[in-house]
């Protein structure tokens, strides 16, 4: 029997993109002849008419199956949604925004066809990127891989093909949302890299602004490393060192050398500066742990679906 071949795509306001990725997918899918398909467009609360998109190509095509999302969970989310529904004996996750080329699909699968598990994608270039997100991006990988616990290379976005095995481990993983970029190295397995050149976004505008970077560079931190903590420590030691040397020379200046040359005051407050600061540093770090653990314990789930197509208990 044909092994199964799912494709994973949130999708956010691409109505213009998801026709066309579907069309570029279709040719793939159907040179593949040892491989059945199916395609998982899941709609993360779009505002547009993606969700119509998506329902007239799963009336041309039953393979092409769809989620709809009641709002817009982020893409970690959306993603796993996906992820949740899929039932390929390999699973491929990429974009809706059409920078990630179907085309490489067949190199992903060879690559699985070789034993691997996971097979990442790395992006070596995108097509006419700006300077910001140029420079964006670098810090972004460079922050993660120094603060986090698992390594994640520059350019390792979520385009990747997963052995059913995978697929069947991380959904099992309790933890929401879940970035998946690090469970990929967390979970143990071998992974093996294609290179590619990401394309210019062709329609719309990306949906992934500084604030979501920064979410997303947050969720990875305190989902694989416990170097924030070690790196508060050190700083809440060093101003209690610096204030206490401070507080130490005042004192000594004070009382054994010219007795007016600080007044009470400032001896106090350099004393609370010492306090306030290593409280505030410790509780910050802390609290940011905190949430993490608060949202996890809530059970709350991580999406809630609208309506389905192609899936069961279709709404």
């Amino acid at each position: 029997m044909k092994k199964l071949l799912s494709v994973v795509i949130p999708v956010y306001n691409e109505e213009k993109n998801v026709t066309l990725l579907y069309q570029g997918l279709l040719k793939i899918t159907n040179s593949l002849r040892r491989y059945r398909y199916e395609i998982i467009f899941v709609d993360d609360g779009s505002t547009d008419r993606t969700w119509n998109e998506i329902k007239d190509i799963n009336q041309k095509d039953a393979n092409v199956k769809g989620i709809s999302l009641t709002r817009n969970f982020g893409h970690a989310t959306a993603l796993q949604a996906g992820l949740e529904s899929a039932l390929g004996d390999l699973v491929v996750m990429m974009d809706g925004d059409l920078q990630h080329p179907p085309e490489l699909i067949p190199k992903l699968i060879k690559e699985w066809g070789k034993g691997n598990k996971i097979v990442n994608t790395l992006r070596i270039n995108t097509e006419n990127i700006g300077f910001f997100k140029k420079i964006t991006s670098q810090v972004f990988y460079k922050i993660l891989s120094y603060f986090s616990s698992v390594r994640i290379n520059a350019g390792e976005a979520d385009f990747r093909l997963i052995d059913k095995e995978v697929l069947t481990k991380i959904n099992n993983l309790p933890e929401t949302p879940k970035f998946y970029r690090g469970i990929m190295h967390w979970i143990g397995y071998e992974i093996t890299y294609v290179k590619y050149t990401a394309r210019e976004r062709r329609y719309g505008k990306s949906s992934y602004n500084l604030q979501k970077m920064t979410e997303l560079a947050r969720a990875g931190l305190t989902s694989f490393s416990v170097r924030p903590l070690k790196a508060i420590i050190a700083i809440g030691f060093l101003i209690f060192v610096v204030f206490s040397a401070g507080l130490l020379y005042t004192l000594f200046y004070k009382f054994l050398i010219y007795y007016d040359a600080f007044s009470n005051s400032f001896i106090l407050v350099m004393l609370i500066m010492v306090v306030t600061g290593l409280m505030i540093s410790f509780q910050g770090i802390i609290a940011i742990y905190l949430v993490d653990i608060f949202n996890t314990s809530m059970n709350r789930p991580a999406y809630v679906i609208r309506s389905t197509l192609g899936q069961k208990n279709n709404a």
